[in-house]
């Protein structure tokens, strides 16, 4: 019996998962902007990329699987036995159980507790303190870039024309004609292509 389901297990078309397979990790080929695809280090991972690079790759806190130098381990563990986590505060007592001093941790903003929050205290909880050169190009060619505006092609004018010359303004017909509105474009698709075609012809 057992023999037989070997069999249908080897003839499955269902590949076999091995721990050779599971342990392959596809490196990322970097594919945006140039700037950053100079900079781009193969070696490591995106996480590692994207922190030396002052770069966030994930819009939330962290779940786990930082990296942490062998000799700050035990330093981190003590640190984070002290350490308030995010939106909590901590009540420092007395000998006698009076309050003395309260201690908040850094993300946590003055509106959480009826107050106003800074400039100072916003930018701490975003994590953005310090910028790299590259987030300094990559916002300086943000100003540099111009929107192009879409050119009509000489086709497409020449098909606006003949929805004009056999319609005139009547969009409603423009839509419902079969022979030239082939593509089933909108009433409001149409008004906009003979807007750009009429500031074309004027120009």
């Amino acid at each position: 019996m057992g023999r037989e389901l070997q069999k249908k297990k080897n003839r499955s078309s269902i590949n076999k998962v091995t721990r050779r397979k599971q342990n392959i990790r596809k490196r990322p080929n970097f594919t945006g902007s140039k700037l950053v695809a100079d900079q781009w280090d193969k070696n490591q991972t995106l996480a590692q990329n994207y922190s030396r690079l002052g770069l966030t790759h994930r819009l939330k806190n962290s779940t786990g699987g930082k990296e942490l130098q062998p000799s700050k381990v035990n330093d981190t563990k003590t640190a984070e036995s002290k350490a308030l986590g995010q939106q909590e505060a901590r009540i420092i007592r007395g000998e006698d159980g009076s309050i003395l001093k309260v201690e908040y941790s850094k993300d946590l903003l003055y509106d959480t507790l009826g107050g106003d929050d800074d400039e100072e205290t916003s930018k701490t909880s975003s994590g953005l303190e310090t910028e790299t050169d590259l987030i300094r190009a990559l916002r300086h060619r943000t100003t540099l870039e111009v929107k192009k505006e879409r050119v009509q092609s000489d086709r497409e004018s020449d098909w606006v024309r003949r929805l004009v010359e056999k319609h005139g303004d009547d969009y409603q017909a423009m839509f419902w004609d079969k022979e030239l509105n082939i593509r089933q474009q909108s009433v409001g698709d149409i008004k906009r292509r003979i807007k750009k075609w009429k500031a074309s012809q004027k120009a």
